[in-house]
């Protein structure tokens, strides 16, 4: 009927949204890698310069021609943000913030300089304790609610 045929596209719009941000999930006071990486080879350390900023103002870590630097680091980032250095000439970026507090939670770019780059990453901050099944539960109370409206359309 038209009215599961309406369902169907509501769903799939609302799935394929969803698929088209990245994002990482974390738990307060846990750990999480944020991605990021080029495929450019033939990289030179003195080619690799890399800007980690949140919610696009906050510096978290800089690379400077292939070293790590935390001169111009934001405090709230001190002693708790990292890359891997052995994975630069790899084209590998990727962040490791440890000890994560609800206010770490937003959007992270990472600026590729020479390989004019920017891909960003959506971290979500949770509690310590398991809220799945509440979060589930919400989401089968919301299906059902809307299976009932579309029965009344």
């Amino acid at each position: 009927s038209i009215y599961l045929f309406f369902f169907v596209c509501v769903c799939a719009c609302l799935s394929f949204s969803a698929c088209l941000q990245v994002t990482i999930e974390g738990k307060v006071g846990g750990s999480a890698v944020l991605p990021c990486s080029t495929i450019d080879s033939g990289l030179k350390n003195e080619d690799i310069t890399v800007y980690w900023r949140h919610n696009s103002s906050q510096n978290v870590y800089d690379i400077i021609e292939g070293k790590g630097s935390v001169e111009k680091q934001d405090p709230a980032y001190k002693n708790r943000a990292g890359t891997f250095p052995n994975e630069y000439m790899k084209g590998n970026f990727s962040l490791k913030l440890n000890n994560l507090q609800y206010n770490d939670a937003g959007k992270y770019v990472c600026y590729i300089t020479k390989a004019y780059q920017n891909p960003s990453t959506q971290l979500f901050v949770k509690d310590r304790g398991n809220h799945g099944a509440a979060a589930r539960a919400e989401r089968i109370a919301s299906f059902l609610i809307l299976l009932h409206i579309l029965q009344y359309i």
